[in-house]
Order: structure tokens, then C-alpha cells, then sequence
């Protein structure tokens, strides 16, 4: 066995040498080493790898579960699971009693594993410390195994570990509990000892090889990246760099110079591990607003394993440059850990059957988590196919006046526009639309904080949107007006001097534009202030008060459902403070307006949305994935209503709409009543195909081709999506209902009938 594992090594080896490194940079900003080391700066690179790289110990017998759980005291069990512990290699094991699957903490065989002394401590260890020097402004990462005292012991409820790292003077509690159907892992940060005032917590890992796969594994991990995504087991890219993705996106504080590189967004706090018929769904169900994901393949951190966890920022930190100096320093955020605790959780997902699990085993376990966990409930409009459409009223244009450039309020869609296009659609043959109308108000069109419910007078005002709402209710229409108060200029009530968020490093965080074939700041446009979250209150308090008294019961909030910040100034505002800030504004907000569309949803507003617009159907493309899957629409499924981004932006028409339809999605149209030229040099100008005079027509033809593609599918969720080829996909629902979409032959069999999304729209409109 020894000696076979050393050939399958050597085969992978090889193969990564011919493999580039020019890899598609994934978020990932550094490979944490095993032993500890310090580092000015993180962004290593992943190597690939040679046969000089592994020290494999011929003498090492491997040993089975069977041997190892010899070894293992019971802690604790219930009827589905039990919690095994050994107190002297500081180690769990999770025993699934439905299928009898080991979860272990760490991999049995690690000393067996290729790879250096520094990643066989990292394979033993339970935890993952980085903690900053602030004197020096750089950061060290120690690994628990290599650096740590660490005692275990057991308790009623499951096991306490206690990691002492003397070296950096800090002390990390952790505590297991088995719970009825899945195991918590659980960190009171006030119980962190830091003892060296120097040496501060910023950065911890748990379980960092919890369920890690060997090279004669197969399965996946599911990663709700954009709409998701698998990494296979042993995939061969090991050459290409480990996958980190930060959990709703980064901080945006901290602006950077350049424009950061986009990926699609986790907005799932949560991983899934596929094994054959045991699965496990791991959610970060408190800190998760300082979680990332980070995954890795055989190779990838120069070891023979696989591996898939979480790690928490829980201090974070920003650069900024002193003088003429090209070397930005590095600062940490000045007060204590303000994520007051963290928890994982691990569900084992089986099958009753004894079948394999897949990625919509795991799906359907984050949605009961979500339903019965977090109280998110099935949205009342999940039953109805509905054509989504984003309006976007008017915005500021550059224009001579006089002989002078003067800043003016430009229109794209009126009131009277909207109702008209509104009107085209209905007689056209679609008859149920749901509405996100855009810069609606003069406050938002100026870029100032909207929070008053007050028609701007160059749409038409107040009597042409009231007539345009009247239409909507008599038409089966449901408009959101949105506001979206994440950059500010000076008025209102707000002033950038003081409601400006404030960055680790002591500045006002100024959002800019970024040029769009350079990416540098454009500096056309001024930079914007970042509304701090601690005026979020008064923000949604005379949102509630100014919607209501207008008698409008539905609204969007923008980007806040789907960005997270902290202000980090004197009355400093965590991550983690303004979720719950926002979940409790949002709780308020419903009792005035209702209802809500979320453009975009972190899962910490699905709670109180009915609506969620403008979902991916891709992920980010890493080059470590191997397959794209609607994982973020499965779990919606039956749920929430979910609509793709714009068809009328999108390259490839019939692919969206068809992978709308195997994902069970609503299709979503940008429309502006102005033409594109007329929108050049505006904020605006990247609405350049949405001119509705050019796509009302073939809208209503892709709405009624969706519609009848998913007849049946309402309101059920789906329980199996099969990919039977290249071309053909199969999504079964939970009604019985079953489509098969050919994305080669363009069509659609729903229960046996087939249509052709030729018959709808025009071969020329789609390709």
C-alpha cells in the first residue's frame, strides 16, 4: 500500500509540472504555513510540485477506522450520532449512525501522508492561530499541533479543548456539543486570553482538515460560490492556487488603488462534503460575517489530501502609505475581538434509501437549516412565474450650461415611461411582472441618502407615479421602489464630514469609480463617501415612517442585502454588528412596508425578503472548480422566487434562459426608456443595451417561453438535477414534475412535451 501510494504521488507529480501556473487568480491572499512563520505581507503563491517535496516514512503502517476508533473514548451519543475524543493526540471523531461513516478531525494516516514535517503539523492540527505583532505590523501563523499546549477532556454535553499557544501568549477555549442532529462547534472570543498586549488575535482556523479526503477518495465539495460550484477530490490542479472565498464579500472599507479582481459572491455561509452515500453540510452559524471558505485539492498545500473548512478574521486590518513611501504598511483594528462568538455546525446528510448523496442532499439540508433554524419562511410569491424588470429612473450628466459644464439631473425611464413599457408588456401577453424601480427620487438621483418616499418632479412626480402604481395593482404588477444608501454626497440630514464610515487606518473610506478597461480610479466621477451603519437607524426609521404615510407597501434596499462593512472609527461598528443591526432595522421595516425584494440576498436577509432579483447562474470560474451547479437556486427552490441577472445583457441569450428554466429561475430584463448615446458619460453608461424599444417584444416572448418551460414546477422544490450529458439537464421536482433542457437543441421537455425556444423568440435575438 505504501509502496502504491508512493507511485500515485509521483504519477501526480508529474502531471502538475506540465499544468500552468498562470492560474485565474481566486481570492486567496496566502497558503498559511504549517510551522510558524512570519510574514511582511501574505498573497504566497501555490507551487507546483516535486517529487523532492515528500518525505513519505516507509515504516509508517497504515491503520483503519477500526484501529483508530481503538483508541477513542465515547464522549457523548444520541440517537443519530455519537462523539468519540482522544485526550492525547487532541482529536475528535464523529460517528454518522445512519450510515455508519467516521468524520474525523484530523486524518488517521497523516503521518503516511506525502508531504514536509510543516504539513504533517498542519494535517494534526485542530486549529489554525494567525495572530498579529503590532509593533512590527506583520502577522505569524501558528498551527496548534507544532505550537501549542492543548488539553482535552470530556462533558455532559460533548468535549472542551483549551489550545495555548505560550509562544504568542494567547489561549483559545473550544467546545464540542452533540446536539439532535448535528454537532456544534462553539468559541466565546471574551474567554480569549491575550496576554502579550503586543500579540493580538487576528485571524483562527478550526478543524481545518475535518472529514480531509486521501488521494484514493472520491466525492466532492460543494461551495456556494455565485450560484455554485464542485471541486472534485484529487482534480489533478495542483499546479493552480487553493481556494479562498470570503463569506459576503470583502470589507469594502478598506478601498483599494486598483480596482479589486471580481468573482461572483458567497452570499451561503456554508460548505457541503459529498461521500459517496455520507455527506456533511457545515454552516458557519455565528461569526460568519468574518468567515471565509477555503478549499484545496491533493497537491495543492503539498500534502496527498483534500481538505474543505473555515477560517475567521476576526480582527481586520488595512494599508496606507506614509510620505512618499511605495510600501504600504499594515495596521490592525485598534479594540478588542468584536465577533462575540463562533460557532460551526456539522449536519451528517444521508439518504433513508441507502443512495448516494449529492449537491442537492446538501441543498435541501441548508434549507431545512434555514427554515428551521434561522425562521426563514416560504414566500407567498414562489408560486407564480413572474418576468422580472429593473427601471432606472435618472441620473447626473455633465452638461454645458452657458458655456459651462454643469452637473444635471438627466432622465432615462419616467414614471409615465415605465407605465407605458409596463402597458407594451401586459398586451403582449405577460401577465405578472415584478418591478425594481431605481433612482425614483431626487435625493437618490443627486447621490444623497433617499429616505423619503418622494417622486422626483423631472419623472413626472407624484401624480404620474401614483398613476403608474394604480396600473401596476389593477395588472397584476407588484412595484418595488428601491433605494440604495450605500455612497452619499452631503444633504439631507447626513454630512460626509461626520456619517462617513472610517477605515482600520484612520481615513474616511471613499468609494471610487473604477475605469473600466484600466481599472484605476476614474476620475470623472468624484469618490463617495460610505454611509457608516450608524446611521442606518435613523436611515430605516424615516424610510418606515415616509413609506407608509405614501401608502406604499413593498420596497428594496439595494446593495445593503448583499454588501457588509464595518466602521471602525469611535463609535466603532463591526461585520458582525451590522448584520444584526440590519436584521433588526429590516424586523421594524416589515410592520411599515410589508414587503421586500432583495437585489441579491446574504442569507441573513432572506428572512424578511419575498422576492430575491438578480441571481448568477455562474460562479466565479476558479480554475480549481470543476463544475458550475445552481446550488444557490436549489436551495431557493419551493422557498423564495429567485430571477436570473439581465437577459438583455447577457451574450448568450438561449443559455441563460434555458439554464433559467433547469434551475427553475424567472428571467429579468434591464429597461431604460432613454437611447445609449443619451446615457454616455453618465453613471448610467454601462446600461448601454438596455434601450426597451429594442427588447419588448422578444421579452415577452422569453417570459411565456420560461413560463410554459416550467408549468408544474410552482412552489415545489426541486429534488434531483442530473446532468445527462454535454447538453442535457434533468431537474425533478418534488410534485413529480421533470424537465429536460437540451442546450444544444434549444429546447425543453416538461413531462414529456417539448417545446423549442424558437417557437418564442426570434433565432436572431438569441443565437
Amino acid at each position: 500500500m505504501q509502496k502504491k501510494m508512493k507511485k500515485l504521488m509521483a504519477c501526480l507529480c508529474c502531471l502538475t509540472m506540465l499544468i500552468p501556473l498562470c492560474a485565474f487568480p481566486a481570492n486567496s491572499d496566502d497558503e498559511a504555513a504549517a510551522e510558524s512563520s512570519s510574514q511582511e505581507s501574505s498573497g504566497d503563491e501555490s507551487e507546483a510540485i516535486s517529487e523532492d517535496d515528500y518525505e513519505m516514512d516507509e515504516d509508517v503502517v497504515l491503520i483503519t477506522d477500526e484501529q483508530a476508533m481503538a483508541s477513542m473514548k465515547l464522549a457523548v451519543e444520541n440517537d443519530k450520532m455519537a462523539l468519540y475524543y482522544n485526550d492525547e493526540d487532541i482529536t475528535i471523531a464523529l460517528v454518522d449512525k445512519n450510515t455508519g461513516k467516521i468524520w474525523w478531525s484530523n486524518p488517521i494516516n497523516a503521518d503516511a501522508s506525502a508531504g514536509k514535517a510543516a504539513q504533517m503539523q498542519e494535517l494534526k492540527s485542530g486549529m489554525t492561530l494567525i495572530y498579529g505583532e503590532v509593533s512590527k505590523r506583520r502577522t505569524t501563523t501558528n498551527q496548534s499541533k507544532a505550537r501549542s499546549d492543548a488539553s482535552m477532556k470530556a462533558t455532559s454535553t460533548g468535549v472542551e479543548v483549551v489550545y495555548n499557544f505560550t509562544e504568542a501568549g494567547i489561549t483559545v477555549p473550544v467546545t464540542y456539543t452533540l446536539n439532535d442532529d448535528y454537532m456544534s462547534l462553539y468559541v466565546d472570543t471574551s474567554k480569549i486570553s491575550e496576554t502579550n498586549g503586543d500579540r493580538i488575535v487576528t485571524d483562527m482556523a478550526f478543524l481545518s482538515t475535518f472529514g480531509a479526503a486521501e488521494m484514493d477518495e472520491e466525492g466532492y465539495y460543494v461551495i456556494p460560490d455565485g450560484s455554485g460550484a464542485l471541486i472534485n477530490f484529487n482534480n489533478g490542479k495542483a499546479g493552480y492556487r487553493v481556494y479562498q472565498g470570503k463569506v459576503y464579500g470583502n470589507d469594502i472599507t478598506a478601498v483599494k488603488t486598483t480596482k479589486p479582481s471580481e468573482g461572483r459572491r458567497i452570499n451561503l455561509p456554508m460548505f457541503g462534503i459529498v461521500k459517496g452515500e455520507s455527506g456533511m453540510m457545515v454552516v458557519a452559524d455565528k461569526g460568519d460575517t468574518c468567515a471565509s471558505i477555503n478549499a484545496y485539492v491533493a497537491g495543492q498545500k503539498k500534502t496527498s489530501y483534500n481538505s474543505c473548512y473555515f477560517d475567521f478574521e476576526v480582527r481586520t486590518s488595512d494599508e496606507f502609505l506614509m510620505g512618499g513611501d511605495t510600501n504600504a504598511l499594515t495596521v490592525f483594528e485598534k479594540r478588542g475581538i468584536l465577533v462575540p462568538e463562533i460557532e460551526l455546525r456539522y449536519y451528517p446528510v444521508s439518504n433513508s434509501d441507502g443512495s448516494d448523496v449529492d449537491f442537492v442532499d446538501i441543498a435541501n439540508a441548508y434549507k431545512n437549516y434555514l427554515m428551521n433554524v434561522q425562521g426563514v419562511e416560504k414566500s407567498p410569491a414562489v408560486d407564480t412565474n413572474s418576468l422580472y424588470v429593473d427601471f432606472y429612473g435618472a441620473t447626473m450628466k455633465q452638461e454645458p450650461v452657458l458655456g459651462f459644464p454643469v452637473n444635471l439631473q438627466h432622465k432615462a425611464t419616467s414614471f409615465d415611461d415605465a407605465k407605458d413599457i409596463l402597458e407594451q408588456l401586459n398586451s403582449l401577453g405577460v401577465d405578472s411582472m415584478t418591478v425594481q424601480y431605481h433612482q425614483w427620487t431626487t435625493a437618490d438621483i443627486k447621490e444623497k441618502v433617499a429616505d423619503k418616499a418622494k417622486p422626483a418632479s423631472i419623472l413626472g412626480g407624484k401624480s404620474d407615479f401614483n398613476a403608474l402604481m394604480d396600473y401596476a395593482a389593477s395588472n397584476n404588477i407588484t412595484i418595488y421602489p428601491a433605494v440604495d444608501n450605500l455612497t452619499f454626497k452631503s444633504g439631507g440630514g447626513y454630512f460626509t464630514m461626520t456619517d462617513t464610515t472610517i477605515r482600520v487606518s484612520n481615513a474616511y473610506s471613499r468609494q471610487l469609480v473604477y475605469d473600466l478597461a484600466h481599472g484605476v480610479e476614474n476620475k470623472y466621477y468624484d469618490a463617495m463617501s460610505l454611509l457608516s451603519p450608524r446611521k442606518f437607524e435613523k436611515m430605516f426609521t424615516n424610510l418606515a415612517n415616509s413609506y407608509s404615510k405614501e401608502g406604499i407597501d413593498n420596497i428594496s434596499i439595494g446593495s445593503l442585502t448583499t454588501v457588509i462593512y464595518g466602521d471602525y472609527g469611535r463609535n466603532s461598528v463591526s461585520r458582525e454588528k451590522f448584520k444584526f443591526n440590519l436584521q433588526s432595522y429590516l424586523e421594524d421595516l416589515k410592520t411599515s412596508v410589508p414587503s421586500m425584494l432583495a437585489d441579491g440576498a446574504n442569507a441573513y436577509v432572506l428572512k424578511y425578503a419575498d422576492h430575491v432579483s438578480n441571481v448568477p447562474l455562474s460562479s466565479s470560474k476558479y480554475d480549481v472548480f470543476d463544475q458550475e451547479i445552481p446550488f444557490y437556486q436549489i436551495v431557493m427552490s419551493g422557498l423564495k422566487p429567485v430571477s436570473t441577472t439581465a437577459v438583455n445583457g447577457d451574450a448568450q441569450i438561449a443559455d441563460l434562459l434555458l439554464r433559467a428554466v433547469a434551475s427553475g429561475s424567472n428571467i429579468h430584463f434591464d429597461f431604460t426608456a432613454e437611447e445609449a448615446n443619451e446615457l454616455k458619460d453618465t453613471k448610467y453608461d454601462n446600461l448601454y443595451y438596455a434601450d426597451y424599444k429594442y427588447w419588448v417584444e422578444d421579452a415577452a416572448g422569453c417570459y411565456k417561453f420560461v413560463k410554459d418551460a416550467l408549468s408544474g414546477t410552482q412552489g415545489s422544490e426541486i429534488t434531483e438535477y442530473n446532468i445527462l450529458s454535454d447538453d442535457q439537464i434533468e431537474t425533478v421536482y418534488a410534485n413529480g414534475t421533470k424537465t429536460i433542457v437540451d442546450l444544444k437543441e434549444k429546447t425543453v421537455t416538461n413531462n414529456g412535451t417539448k417545446i423549442s425556444i424558437y417557437d418564442y423568440v426570434d433565432k436572431e435575438v438569441i443565437g
